[in-house]
Order: structure tokens, then C-alpha cells, then sequence
């Protein structure tokens, strides 16, 4: 319980030290602090699922992007510094942290998630993905990538030019949405298997 109420502040303080790093930075873009970075929308939704009641309504969306697209970035960084710079440790303590955060709800709550928490993860995964298409190019930002590829090297690059990778993105996603359930498939049917 101490570990997970850590870790949930651990998130959250992570997520507004970088606000505070790029004012003093000299930024004053209001668009580019806002907090809609899916990565950014999973540190904040299980830092307060950590330090709060559970909500597993919640999790079960969470789960898929936590997942899906954090562990992508862990392996595939966008880095704006290399070790040992600030930036490195909070881009790490973010993704790894968000890993680590719905590990610890899996196995504290014993929750799974089915078939339908996919859907349900697919389904409102499209509502920051609108949401960030439409500011992007509103504020001339590039929130999720809706606007124009990453600088770095990634999956993404395999998808085209805008907009078609966005396309692949969704079908890229929802294939990654799968893989991340096929463990709890699994489970399921071996312990039908042995009741």
C-alpha cells in the first residue's frame, strides 16, 4: 500500500516538475503544457488510481494504453536529452513508472480485462485522439503525433505520411490491444482447464 501511494505521487510530481522545467526553460506556449500526451493521461489516471479508490472502469482502459503504448515508447524513446540530463530521468520514470503502476493494480486487485475492456480501451482511446488532431493543428503542436510524425526514429515511420499513419495507427493499436490481452485469454482457459 505505501509502495503503490509512492508511486502514485512519484507519478503525478514527475508530470508537473516537467511543466515547471519548461517554464523555466523560458516557454510561456500555454499549448504545449497541456496534459495530453497519452502517456501523460496514463501517469496522471494511475498515479490517482494509486493514491485513491480503484476504479477499475478506469484500469480496464488504462491497461490497454499503459501497455500498448508506453511499453512502444520504452523501447522506441523519444529522448530531447541523453543521460544524465533531467529529461532523460523524467521521460524513464514516466513510461517505466505507468508499467510498473498497472503491474501493481493487476496483482494487488486481481483484476483482469476481457474482450470487452478491449473495445470499451479502442473506443476512448479515439476521444484524446480527436481531441488532440483538432488542437494540434489549431495551436500548431503535435499531441500524439496527430499533426505530423516524430522526430525520431519509430513504428510510426512504416505507416506513410500524414494522414495514413494515422490509419495504421489505429489498426497498429488495436493489433497491440490484442497481444496485451492473449495473456489473460490464456489464464482464463487454463484455469477452465483445471477446474
Amino acid at each position: 500500500n505505501a509502495l503503490s501511494k509512492f508511486l502514485g505521487i512519484i507519478l503525478i510530481i514527475n508530470e508537473v516538475s516537467w511543466v515547471f522545467y519548461k517554464l523555466n526553460q523560458g516557454h510561456t506556449n500555454w499549448a504545449e503544457f497541456m496534459p495530453f500526451e497519452l502517456c501523460t493521461i496514463n501517469a496522471y489516471l494511475l498515479g490517482f488510481l494509486l493514491l485513491s479508490r480503484p476504479s477499475y472502469a478506469i484500469f480496464e482502459v488504462v491497461y490497454f494504453w499503459a501497455m500498448a503504448g508506453t511499453v512502444q515508447g520504452i523501447f522506441t524513446p523519444r529522448l530531447f536529452a541523453g543521460y544524465p540530463h533531467y529529461l532523460f530521468f523524467e521521460y524513464f520514470i514516466t513510461h517505466t513508472g505507468i508499467v510498473l503502476a498497472t503491474l501493481i493494480l493487476i496483482f494487488r486487485y486481481n483484476w483482469k480485462v476481457t474482450w470487452h475492456s478491449l473495445w470499451r480501451s479502442f473506443l476512448w482511446l479515439q476521444v484524446p485522439a480527436l481531441i488532440n488532431l483538432v488542437f494540434d493543428f489549431t495551436f500548431d503542436v503535435n499531441y500524439m503525433f496527430m499533426r505530423e510524425l516524430p522526430k525520431v526514429s519509430s513504428v510510426l515511420d512504416y505507416f506513410g505520411d500524414w494522414p495514413w499513419y494515422i490509419f495504421g495507427c489505429e489498426i497498429f493499436a488495436l493489433a497491440s490491444f490484442i497481444f496485451y490481452l492473449i495473456p489473460f485469454l490464456l489464464l482464463k482457459k487454463f484455469r477452465l482447464m483445471t477446474s
